[in-house]
């Protein structure tokens, strides 16, 4: 429709620069929007199993009954399971909740010798319309993703443990089938062993080796990938000792690559990395924490714009990150060099988060935040040494979860909006903005694939996406979430087609015990 007389100047505005009056045509003009929210049955399919789940937990799996003054509220499950510690069970008074009796099992008569049970199903219907911006098979429907964790943790006093986690992902009725992180039947996702030689007690030193995760610093870089139907592991060593304020962190891993069939998956020397990473307590006003660290990287044909060959890749950064009252702050920084092929690698990073609390109730409280970030592109196709930064195995729930770019030749401003409305339920608003750092590399995906040349547009800026969350915990075992996520496409997607908008809708109910 033309621009009459009376909107020249906003209408020009919005077709110009796709500005925040831009976002709301282009979402209200979309003439199938109804049939998203229409789709009512295969949304609320995950909502009915949670219920379920929730029902089943508290009638017909009744706890023990609790006395006044006897207990303590149990802790939230980690979503990192080997972190957690039922210690505390080996007083009966304290098991009030039916899955207390799976974890924590004494095996011996003074309780230090134990084992812990635990698990998770998670239950996730997904639906995108212009997956890739239109690049991809459309899906009409949406589809049906379920994940399911069981876990053994056997302890023989502080020194030794055993802990082993199977996994199992199941999708149902994509177009065009499961992507790589959504279906495994079923295969070992964690089996490592710990080990604190007596001789070292001191320094709290514990060796773990096996199939393991791994997070580092705020998981940016370096973590388990929740987004995805399936969660990313390494079979690797890590050395851990403390020496006063400092713990120290020695690691070297493989990634485990994903098969669908039973017990198939493996690790190869073709994704490797190694490393040593340090956090210290710091008794400074500014910052609170330091954490400094170095990463190596091999991997074995590595595609970006540039081209494709080997990388090995040797990264040195440092985190300065804590909370000064009502602020808190997480500075990164990192330097990358080594080699691509025959040339050199020379990439950055600079990322920062920082919010501020307002609370407002013991169980309420408000957050605004500012996430402002710069990850290196490469600065001249027709020069072969490599500028693109590798941000390793990212987190993409840090940028959304429909995570439609990822961390390679991009700077971005993230303002988000998290509230605590009691302990039940919780709202998040955010906005990302995406710039490409270098005009003259391409756009990547959060798994760090090219997604798109940019050697055929001079355009910067990617889109904007605007992202939704309500959350409704409804006891310390299961959780609802309803996500709405909307990519307007930038005039780069635009110029590089197919440049489509994408709408994400998603639901998930997760059970814990």
């Amino acid at each position: 429709m033309p621009c009459s007389i009376e909107r020249d100047i906003l209408c020009k505005y919005n077709r110009a620069t796709g500005g925040p009056f831009g976002v709301t045509r282009r979402f209200l003009n979309n003439s199938r929007m109804l049939y998203w929210f229409m789709n009512w049955f295969q949304i609320f399919r995950s909502l009915c199993l949670g219920a379920v789940l929730f029902l089943g937990s508290a009638f017909l799996l009744p706890g023990r009954p609790a006395f006044a003054g006897e207990i303590v509220s149990p802790p939230p499950y980690d979503s990192s399971r080997y972190l957690e510690d039922y210690r505390y069970l080996k007083d009966p008074a304290q098991r009030t909740d039916f899955w207390d009796q799976l974890k924590y099992i004494p095996l011996d008569e003074t309780g230090t010798v134990y084992l812990s049970f635990g698990g998770e199903t998670r239950q996730h219907y997904e639906s995108i319309r212009n997956e890739n911006w239109g690049a991809t098979v459309e899906d009409n429907n949406g589809w049906y993703l379920q994940r399911y964790l069981l876990h053994a943790d056997l302890h023989v006093g502080d020194r030794f443990r055993v802990f082993s986690q199977i996994q199992s992902g199941i999708e149902t009725g994509r177009s065009g089938g499961p992507r790589g992180v959504d279906e495994d039947r079923l295969d070992i996702h964690q089996l490592f062993v710990d080990f604190s030689p007596q001789a070292l007690k001191n320094s709290n030193f514990k060796m773990r080796v096996g199939r393991q995760e791994f997070i580092f610093g705020s998981r940016r870089f370096i973590n388990y990938r929740e987004r995805p139907n399936l969660r990313l592991s390494h079979d690797a060593v890590q050395i851990m000792a403390e020496a006063g304020r400092t713990k120290f962190t020695g690691f070297a891993g493989r990634l485990v690559q994903i098969d669908r069939d039973y017990f198939d998956n493996n690790s190869g020397n073709e994704n490797s990395f190694w490393g040593l990473y340090s956090v210290t307590d710091v008794t400074w006003f500014f910052p609170q924490k330091v954490d400094l660290y170095y990463i190596g990287l091999n991997r074995e044909q590595a595609r970006f714009d540039q081209g494709t060959a080997n990388e090995v890749r040797h990264s040195i950064g440092t985190r300065l990150f804590g909370k000064h009252g009502a602020l808190d702050y997480n500075f990164e920084l990192m330097f990358q060099f080594g080699s691509f092929g025959d040339s050199t690698i020379s990439a950055y990073a600079i990322v920062s988060d920082t919010g501020y609390t307002w609370r407002l109730g013991a169980d309420s409280k408000i957050r605004f935040s500012l996430r402002a970030d710069i990850y290196s592109g490469d600065d001249d196709p027709n020069n072969a040494d490599l500028n693109a930064f590798n941000p390793f195995f990212p987190k993409g729930k840090h940028i959304s979860q429909l995570a439609a770019t990822g961390l390679i030749n991009q700077r971005d401003l993230h303002p988000k909006l998290n509230i605590q409305f009691n302990k039940h339920w919780f709202l998040t608003l955010s906005t990302e903005f995406i710039w490409r750092d270098s005009l003259d590399d391409g756009i990547y995906s959060i798994a760090n694939g090219l997604l798109r040349t940019g050697q055929t547009s001079r355009a910067r800026y990617v889109g904007t996406q605007p992202e939704v969350e309500l959350k409704w915990q409804v006891d310390r075992h299961l959780d609802i979430k309803g996500i709405f996520v909307f990519f307007d496409a930038g005039p780069f997607l635009r110029e590089t087609p197919p440049g489509n908008d994408i709408i994400y809708l998603g639901t998930m109910a997760t059970y814990r015990f």
